[in-house]
């Protein structure tokens, strides 16, 4: 199962999907997959992946994974040649063995027993397959969601448990991702960061998706706050983002750690 919020496609997509999809490209420069691979996509989501990669590669066979409907519904809305079904990554209903490509973007973070994740990714990669993950670097490469998570951290009564939930989590931790790739039994496993940049208009477009849809991890927060304290860390929260600056556009890099390995023969 899955830790994070996934109810509203569409709140996702102003929210978290604007990032997934720019991540998904930077994701697929690095592996540069073969064209009419089978390719699996573990927590499609609204299919930021499987989009990228039907653009680049109609020829791709395509099967995408989600614990959630309403995100799968609008993966399929985006990319209709591939095949869309729930299921839980930890225990997979499928063959061993059957793909050339075992793919997760930002997943592993919210699934609690990683390790039975990664054996299974291992397990349904054919011989020689890839099998790849990236996660955010919530300690030191997420910025644009570390500003609120401290300052709810420092004014909130369980603003250090949110915090604590995902920036203390050592998952995130160089090495860390390439470590559950390798005790899966990979080889040639290997780990390299990547990066890409967001640009908001204002304080509401970096904000809004947040309060109103309740997706992913600040927006699950949001929807938690009783009527009376929404405001003030509405108010904290635009702090933050202003800086000391006037309200206008700001732009964010965000880090996210990619590892990669090999089935064996």
């Amino acid at each position: 199962m899955s830790a994070y919020v996934a109810t509203s496609a569409a709140a996702y997509e102003r929210s978290m999907g604007r990032w997934s999809r720019r991540l998904a490209d930077v994701m697929l420069d690095a592996l540069a997959l073969p064209r009419g691979a089978a390719i699996l996509d573990l927590g499609a989501g609204t299919g930021a992946l499987a989009e990228a990669i039907a653009r680049r590669d109609p020829t791709a066979r395509i099967t995408g994974i989600d614990l959630s409907e309403p995100f799968l519904a609008e993966a399929r809305r985006r990319v209709p040649g591939a095949t869309f079904r729930t299921g839980d990554m930890t225990a997979l209903d499928l063959p061993e063995a059957a793909f050339d490509a075992v793919l997760s973007l930002l997943v592993l973070q919210f699934v609690p027993d990683r390790a039975a994740a990664a054996r299974e990714m291992a397990r349904v990669a054919k011989p020689g397959g890839l099998v790849a993950t990236t996660m955010w670097d919530f300690t030191g490469g997420f910025p644009f969601l570390r500003a609120f998570a401290d300052t709810i951290a420092a004014t909130e009564p369980d603003g250090e448990a949110f915090r604590a939930r995902y920036w203390s989590d050592p998952v995130g931790s160089p090495g860390r991702l390439s470590a559950l790739l390798a005790g899966a039994g990979l080889l040639d496993v290997a780990e390299r960061d990547i990066a890409i940049r967001q640009d908001f208009a204002s304080f509401a477009d970096w904000w809004d998706p947040w309060a109103a849809g309740g997706q992913g991890i600040a927006g699950a927060y949001v929807a938690t706050l009783p009527p009376d304290r929404l405001p003030r860390v509405e108010a904290l929260a635009r702090r933050a983002y202003l800086a000391g600056a006037p309200d206008g556009p700001r732009s964010f890099v965000a880090v996210a750690r990619l590892a990669t390995g090999r089935r064996g023969a």
